[in-house]
């Protein structure tokens, strides 16, 4: 891939030790999108896309920990007497990163760019609720939002990774390689094919002292043993997402620090197609999820850094839980179901795997031994890694992933509904679409969350996935650097007040 110089041309002139830049902060991320990766939002498909991205762009509305809308490009909003219209205030003296001011034309754009069935975003289906023709600038700082029917949760619904804001104009053919931005680190350096991005800070970024970082190169590293090694050494500053291994490794290590999000949020999964033969019978899939010791994969896989889940995106800690405990193990259920779907001498099935994510390997092998019991014979299959997301996930029948955490409307519709860009189970059900897309437009917050549970019962009887355990992401940093809390959502990722003490602050 070409090179791209972007900003000063400090970037001929860097000094590089042991393949990172001399001065610049050493961030490490574990999941790897090769040549896919994008600097395009409207893209943002692996973590490895959001790890950069962060850098680069701001958001018109964020989310906190847990998981309620917070201001960013947007200061304030208000809606309309009758529930249709959304106003938000932008923020003033905001400029991207080639110094051209930040308007109401820029989010305008960057909406309805998202919604253009000709761009073809992932994105579009979360957003399918907005009017394109609602969109719109009032004057440079104000942008309204008039939808058809009332968005009870409008702001939270925007807030997704694949809304940041681009440039009036910016196109996919630019924004793969070249990302323009307000946030706080500017592109600089940019070569793939190196294994080279070194992002500089924003000297105009529009929240005053920040960020405080000089520059970050970032890198990808999905061995685990190899990413513990580089942070007891020194040679990274900071691993942004770690694997369950690696917190119990490094736990009481003083060369570093440890840091955990504020809960659960995201989730490791085993998807069965619910069109691929044998889990087109729910009996099956229904099996297949009954000989599941759920606390068991928390303590094995986890090592204990989660929480059990009951087969919805939504952690049984959440109030929005459709039940607050966990599905008992059943294998005589299991046994029992299958052979009502024809199968009573049990079944033969083939799990993919890989290195692709933390623990995936480990959950394949886990769920094997538990299987096994019920007469469910299970072939692990381990991929290459660099090649998983391309060539075996949502290709093949069953196997292994993992997905961030997300706002709980956001989550049930982001890979369950029947239209969804990302429905890993191939789960179609005409019930569970109608409460998750009713639920947008419902204004009384008790029965919003009641067909939200409802449509939880449904997913955890019918759907194609397994969802055993909720993992409590965790950084870590190499000691002398601080400023990084991981969010609940790998996908959110802030990166203003990372610092080290002996790097160019």
């Amino acid at each position: 891939m070409k090179r791209l110089l972007l900003g000063s041309v400090f970037a001929l002139t860097l000094t590089v030790t042991n393949g990172f830049a001399a001065d610049c902060l050493r961030v490490i991320g574990t999941e790897g999108a090769g040549p896919a990766v994008t600097m395009d939002p409207a893209f943002n498909n692996l973590n490895d896309d959001s790890y950069q991205q962060n850098l680069v762009f701001n958001k018109l509305v964020n989310v906190d920990p847990n998981f309620q809308p917070v201001p960013e490009l947007a200061k304030a909003w208000s809606v309309s007497d009758d529930g249709k219209t959304w106003t938000f205030e932008l923020e003033q003296g905001v400029t991207f990163h080639d110094g051209k001011p930040m308007t109401a034309a820029d989010v305008v754009w960057s909406f309805k760019r998202l919604i253009d069935p000709a761009v073809g975003s992932p994105g579009a289906g979360l957003l399918g609720f907005l009017d394109p023709a609602g969109i719109a600038a009032v004057d440079d700082h104000t942008v309204t939002f008039a939808t058809k029917d009332v968005v009870a949760e409008l702001p939270l619904l925007i807030s997704n990774k694949y809304t940041m804001i681009v440039q009036d104009g910016a196109t996919a053919e630019v924004l793969k390689a070249q990302g323009i931005g307000t946030g706080p680190f500017m592109q600089d350096v940019y070569d793939l094919a190196q294994d080279t991005r070194i992002f500089q800070r924003n000297p105009n970024y529009w929240r005053a002292g920040l960020p405080k970082a000089a520059c970050i190169d970032l890198k990808v590293i999905t061995e685990e043993v190899s990413r513990i090694a580089a942070i007891q050494s020194g040679s990274v500053d900071l691993i942004v997402s770690a694997g369950a291994a690696t917190v119990t490794t490094l736990g009481g290590d003083a060369r570093v620090t440890v840091v955990p999000a504020a809960g659960a949020g995201g989730y490791i999964n085993l998807s069965m197609q619910s069109d691929q033969k044998p889990f087109d019978d729910v009996r099956v899939r229904q099996a297949m999820k009954a000989v599941v010791d759920r606390q068991l994969v928390v303590d094995t896989v986890l090592l204990g850094n989660g929480v059990a889940g009951n087969d919805t995106p939504i952690a049984p800690t959440n109030p929005m839980a459709f039940i607050a405990g966990t599905a008992p193990r059943d294998v005589a259920k299991a046994k029992a179901l299958l052979a009502e779907a024809g199968y009573p001498d049990g079944i033969t099935v083939d799990l993919n795997t890989a290195e692709a994510g933390p623990s995936y390997v480990l959950l394949a092998q886990v769920y094997q031994q538990m299987a096994a019991e019920a007469g469910i014979t299970v072939n692990v299959i381990n991929n290459p890694a660099d090649s998983y997301f391309d060539v075996i996930w949502m290709k093949t029948p069953f196997f292994v992933s993992s997905w961030n955490g997300r706002s709980v409307p956001e989550a049930l519709a982001y890979t369950f509904l029947s239209d969804a860009e990302y429905n890993e189970g191939n789960w179609k059900n005409a019930d569970y679409d109608k409460l998750v897309i009713g639920a947008r437009t419902e204004v009384d917050p008790a029965k919003r969350a009641e067909m939200m549970k409802q449509a939880q019962a449904i997913l955890a009887a019918d759907g194609g996935l397994i969802i055993p355990a909720f993992f409590t992401d965790v950084s870590v940093l190499r000691a002398g650097c601080e400023g990084y809390v991981p969010h609940p959502s790998a996908s959110i990722l802030n990166y203003e007040t990372l610092a080290c003490a002996d790097r160019a602050n």
